[in-house]
């Protein structure tokens, strides 16, 4: 293996345009003995005459000061003596065996060829004049006394065979010289490419491992390809204390505030393998009998410039802090809950009293009317303050009682209507009366009331709010359209789960905690109904709870 290795860097030298001087000669030295060789076996007589000598020892000078003159520290042109020089040991071989042997004038072929290779056109015409003095000339002055055209055809063929090879070498070297500074710019575009590119990928680690949320991102095939380091420690954080590396169903993960294990199919990175994308889905992570740290996580589908599937990127954000702090507040409200709902009990009593008196004025009856529908629903909003609270309630609880969707509509629009002229908003209603229905009457006041709520908060002043309560194809359907600042399809796409607000939201003063539109849907699904939402941003949005008359009511 050594030997071949050491072989093929020889060649390489020696075809090498400019470099290699020592092997070149070696290689024409070996040629030259060879042929030597022969001719000692069968005409020792040439060999050993004088003219032959000269030529050999001329060589071998040649050969020595092709090893020992540092030619790649001379012009270029200096580089022209070696091969020169064999050139001149050729025509003193040529001198000796003349017909002979005229065949060894083909040897100058050899150092012709190098003579065109380090200086192209000019070592044709260089090497042409060297065969022509060294070869030609003596052959033309031995044929003197009886010279012809046919002696001079035949003294200037091998100069001019040397001359169209030699020019044949040098165009197509010309050839080959562009294609290697076309190759030359080629390689230096792409390690620029390759520089710039690791240039931004250290900047991308860098940017990646600077946010505070985790960011894995897998192939196509499910791999992962890319971890920054905060995703490392949550990785690190649900491991196994027996596990050294886990797969990803190895993890310690559960559903949240249960101790129940989240299937290997139903975990973030699983999920997003499967090609599905979703966003505010809540883990929790950590070892059995912990607390557990709360992370929501989102996933999005990588496309390719085709639009075909690339593989995804999955996003862990902890929200333990966030929970937590929900959580403690709605303890909190929770306990004040409870001292509230006494006196609003009261109240309710009183008020109730006073509609009872058969003297009151028609407007005194009214107002107390509205007050007191607005005291009850106060009191449903204290005693079900805590999200999982109410969510029980919606779900288990409901009290279904004949009543008409429309009157519960009115009944909104009349008690959000000091709100709204106290934000200096048009708000109107086209109420149809509609069937009476099997409903919870609070529960669905709770569920309008919510959407108009939003609808107030999020238009501004000087903008519309319409509430529309119609008969639709067998359904009733109460639409609360607005003209605020309106949302994105993807936004739209995770409206009603918990917890979630718009970046519009999250970045103006309105208060909120993402809990509402969730608790509206729970409360619409209980009814075995339906809720939807069309929204443009800077135009506005309609939300619609579509009511089916099946659960009209025959009492």
């Amino acid at each position: 293996m050594d030997l071949a290795a050491s072989v093929t860097r020889q060649l390489a030298r020696v075809v090498s345009p400019t470099g290699g001087g020592g092997s070149k000669q070696l290689y024409f030295l070996a040629f030259v003995a060879v042929f030597t060789l022969m001719i000692s076996f069968s005409s020792p007589v040439f060999v050993q005459s004088g003219p032959y000598l000269a030529g050999l020892v001329l060589l071998a000078l040649t050969t020595v000061a092709a090893f020992t003159v540092p030619w790649e520290r001379l012009p270029t042109w200096c580089g022209a003596v070696i091969p020169v020089l064999d050139i001149v040991s050729v025509g003193l071989f040529r001198d000796v065996l003349r017909t002979e042997a005229s065949a060894v004038s083909l040897l100058t072929i050899i150092p012709a060829i190098w003579l065109v290779a380090r200086l192209r056109i000019p070592g044709a015409v260089i090497a042409t004049l060297c065969v022509t003095v060294a070869i030609a000339g003596p052959a033309l002055v031995r044929s003197a006394p009886d010279i012809n055209s046919t002696d001079i055809a035949r003294a200037l063929l091998l100069p001019f065979t040397v001359l169209q090879v030699g020019l044949l070498a040098a165009g197509a070297l010309k050839v080959l010289d562009g294609q290697a500074r076309r190759m030359t710019a080629t390689l230096r575009e792409k390690e620029e490419l390759l520089e710039a590119t690791a240039t931004w990928e250290r900047l991308l680690e860098n940017i990646l491992d600077s946010v505070p949320v985790g960011i894995v991102v897998v192939d196509r095939d499910g791999h992962d390809v890319l971890m920054n380091r905060a995703q490392k420690a949550f990785h690190a954080h649900c491991s196994p204390s027996d596990i050294q590396n886990p797969e990803e169903s190895q993890l310690l993960l559960r559903y949240p505030g249960t101790t129940t294990v989240i299937p290997p199919e139903q975990r973030p990175v699983r999920r997003a393998v499967l090609q599905e994308t979703f966003s505010n889905y809540v883990i929790s992570a950590g070892p059995p009998g912990q607390v557990g740290t709360k992370f929501s996580t989102s996933a999005r589908q990588i496309l390719d410039r085709h639009g075909n599937r690339d593989g995804a990127v999955v996003v862990f954000s902890d929200v333990s802090s966030y929970v937590d702090a929900v959580r403690a507040q709605q303890q909190f409200v929770a306990a004040v809950s409870h001292e509230l709902r006494t006196p609003l009990t009261s109240v309710i009593g009183y008020l109730e009293l006073a509609m009872d008196e058969e003297e009151l004025p028609k407007g005194a009856a009214m107002h107390l009317a509205v007050a007191n529908r607005n005291a009850e629903q106060l009191l449903t909003l204290v005693q079900d303050l805590l999200h999982d609270q109410v969510t029980r309630s919606t779900v288990d609880g409901l009290e279904l009682r004949p009543h008409r969707v429309s009157l519960i509509a009115q009944e909104v629009l009349e008690s959000a209507a000091p709100q709204a002229e106290k934000r200096g908003i048009s708000l109107s209603g086209e109420i149809d009366e509609s069937p009476v229905m099997l409903v919870d009457a609070k529960r669905l006041t709770q569920a309008i009331s919510n959407l108009l709520s939003n609808a107030l908060k999020y238009t501004p002043r000087g903008g519309r709010i319409q509430v529309h309560c119609r008969l639709v194809d067998g359904a009733v359907e109460v639409s609360v359209i607005d003209s605020g600042i309106g949302m994105s399809d993807q936004e739209q796409t995770n409206l009603f789960t918990e917890y979630y607000r718009t970046e519009t939201a999250r970045s103006s003063p309105i208060p909120g905690h993402g809990i509402g539109l969730a608790l509206t849907r729970a409360l619409v699904l209980a009814h075995g109904g339906q809720i939807s939402v069309r929204s443009t941003p800077g135009t506005g949005s309609t939300f619609t709870i579509r009511l089916s008359v099946d659960r009209v009511s025959t009492s």
